[in-house]
């Protein structure tokens, strides 16, 4: 499914997902680095799915709910959230 909000660039999506990902674990963004595993960052389940949420909604598309799983770190998922936007 195409996202219905463009993705202005690789890198504002990476600083995006880094200021979530610093919110739910309680660091800055510039301590979120977009190639460590995002469980080394305390990232549980439930902030995942929460994340998976906030993402949906941030580029209005539907996510499976296993993406945080299937691409652990903010490179990887930005990645796969470019190839979904332009399917």
């Amino acid at each position: 499914m195409a996202s219905t909000k463009p993705i202005q660039s690789t890198e504002a999506l990476q600083e995006w997902l880094a200021g979530r990902v610093a919110t739910y674990v309680q660091r800055t963004p510039e301590e979120i680095k977009t190639d460590v595993p995002l469980s080394e960052y305390g990232l549980d389940s439930v902030y995942a799915l929460t994340l998976s949420g906030d993402i949906e909604d941030h580029l209005g598309l539907s996510l499976d709910p296993t993406v945080m799983w299937d691409h652990p770190t903010i490179a990887a998922l930005t990645q796969a959230l470019l190839r979904l936007t332009h399917a």
